[in-house]
């Protein structure tokens, strides 16, 4: 009964003893900060830092020389009151709307076309799709005023030989309900290359055996495309929503070199107002204001985008 008794009180102390943490090796720890510290003094330096500062100046007026003087709010306040800003904030946002609905079910038409009538010509068109999405901006503007100048221009050239005089009196760049829609076109024509191949990379990984199973069960292209794939490209999908999104909010390139954001503010955007007031007319505050929207309204986008992928089980 005693060795019994003994026994379980030497378990019951063992149970109680908890085991030795191992103890911490300083050096390792030292060693892979030190890696890490170049990664991290370069995203403080050039982003953290910027950002933060960004948010500071726009609370200022301030022209970036001499001193500044704090005036809280009234940046924002005295931008929302300009009808060139509102136009612009307007713009980016019809954009962005417009990039998703058209450009992106454009690119996934013609990719999916391509993969699954594969042709000898498969790859060449795939090349010829991406080069304008690798063509410096410069190049694409300088072909879009020579596609749409008034006179000696390729539609207007297009309707004089044709005789089409409805067509030639149109001023694609110069009537402002048109020169929106005009930008749009050459900028599908120039960024949806990468879209394409993009999801063409992702169809392709979609297996044979799933393709050939929907042809035995009687379904037809377009059946294929909404139930199959579709659905196994869902997220690459929203990964080019995301990104043709944020470049809409970002957009400055082709409407300041092909219009300069004309005619009456009907091309301009937040990125040529940022341009305008913070090298033209050197308020830095108010440009300030104007990157702290679309770094904002950039945040808000991705978030939401990234929020109903989870919610979706994309991201699990």
């Amino acid at each position: 009964m005693e060795k019994a008794a003994v026994g379980k009180v030497s378990q019951i102390r063992m149970r109680k003893e908890k085991p030795k943490k191992k103890a911490r090796d300083w050096h390792s720890i030292t060693f892979q900060a030190l890696f890490l510290l170049p990664a991290l003094a370069f995203l403080i330096i050039f982003m953290y830092y910027p950002i933060v500062e960004t948010f500071r100046t726009s609370l200022y007026q301030t022209t970036g020389f001499g001193p500044a003087r704090f005036i809280g709010l009234q940046n924002y306040a005295r931008l929302f009151a300009n009808e060139e800003f509102r136009t612009g904030f307007v713009n980016v946002l019809a954009w962005a709307f417009w990039s998703v609905v058209i450009q992106i079910p454009l690119a996934f038409y013609i990719a999916f076309t391509l993969v699954v009538y594969k042709t000898k010509i498969t790859g060449f068109l795939r090349a010829v799709y991406y080069l304008a999405s690798v063509m410096p901006s410069a190049i694409t503007a300088m072909l879009g005023r020579f596609i749409f100048a008034p006179t000696f221009g390729v539609i207007s050239s297009l309707a004089t030989r044709l005789n089409w005089k409805w067509l030639g009196s149109i001023d694609f760049l110069g009537n402002p309900d048109i020169a929106f829609w005009s930008l749009f076109a050459m900028a599908t024509w120039a960024y949806t290359g990468f879209s394409i191949v993009y999801f063409m990379a992702n169809i392709e990984q979609i297996p044979m055996e799933i393709r050939e199973s929907a042809q035995l069960d009687g379904a037809n292209l377009w059946q294929y495309a909404r139930y199959i794939a579709i659905p196994m490209v869902s997220y690459p999908i929203r990964i080019i929503a995301i990104i043709s999104t944020v470049g809409s909010l970002k957009l400055f390139d082709l409407p300041w070199l092909i219009t300069g954001g004309g005619p009456v503010y009907a091309t301009t955007t937040l990125a040529i107002i940022l341009y305008k007031q913070g090298f033209v007319n050197w308020q830095y505050g108010r440009a300030a204001a104007v990157g702290v929207i679309i770094f904002l309204l950039s945040l808000i986008f991705t978030v939401a985008q990234f929020s109903f992928q989870r919610k979706s089980g994309e991201l699990d």
